[in-house]
């Protein structure tokens, strides 16, 4: 996989970054190319399989008035790139392409409450998937995703028996792009502002799809505007 990271610096500047900053990124995106099925958590990664992720990177001279991150936060912004792609992943997984299992009601009734209980040994509660949501968004953002999603309503909620429940007619998006190997680029804009460019690729013809999102920074730390599809 190849991590394009654009400064508008030096190729000294560059080279720290890569020394630095980019084997925890570099670990972070091995992880969101190798995720498999909806329900899965974040894990730490294998550093011994098989599979390879190269990195590479280049550099823009400053343009004349723009902005030029300095080294810490050229770092702080790559990082921050990474993991945040790493969740958006989990998230548009979890609520928009494939949602959790669950499982049926008594005698293959209808959920009164219009919400099935997952079946997942990994999320076994709203607040657990709601901290990756809210550690992912900026707090809009956030809302929409937990409230409406997908225009009817709430993906999850508590039930009144206390399991976490999947709403009764979730029925995911269409969606065909694959996230393996994508090329990412960073592009400071301010003290707390990126912009991020990904290309990810298209499951039928595997042609380029290019996409970007802006990740901000707020007390809690990096957040994305919105998600990344």
């Amino acid at each position: 996989m190849k991590l394009k990271g654009k400064y508008s610096e030096s190729a000294v500047l560059y080279a720290i970054i890569l020394s630095v900053a980019a084997v925890l990124a570099v670990v972070v995106f091995f992880v969101v190319l190798n995720m498999v099925g909806g329900d899965k958590a974040p894990k730490t990664p294998d550093t011994t399989a098989e599979q390879t992720t190269e990195q590479a990177g280049e550099t823009s001279p400053a343009e004349e008035g723009g902005y030029v991150a300095d080294r810490d936060l050229a770092n702080e912004m790559f990082d921050a790139a990474a993991d945040l792609i790493y969740k958006n992943y989990t998230v548009l997984k979890l609520y928009y392409t494939k949602g959790l299992d669950h499982k049926d009601e008594p005698y293959g009734n209808t959920p009164e409450d219009g919400y099935y209980t997952v079946d997942s040994d990994t999320y076994t509660s709203l607040e657990q998937i709601e901290e990756i949501v809210d550690s992912t968004y900026v707090k809009k953002f956030a809302t929409e995703i937990k409230t409406n999603p997908l225009g009817y309503g709430a993906i999850y909620k508590t039930r009144d028996n206390g399991t976490l429940g999947i709403i009764e007619n979730y029925t995911p998006m269409p969606y065909d792009m694959s996230w393996e190997n994508p090329q990412v680029e960073i592009d400071p804009q301010s003290d707390t502002e990126c912009i991020i460019n990904i290309t990810i690729h298209n499951k039928t013809d595997n042609s380029e799809v290019p996409v970007s999102a802006t990740m901000v920074k707020k007390s809690a730390g990096w957040r994305l505007k919105s998600v990344i599809y």
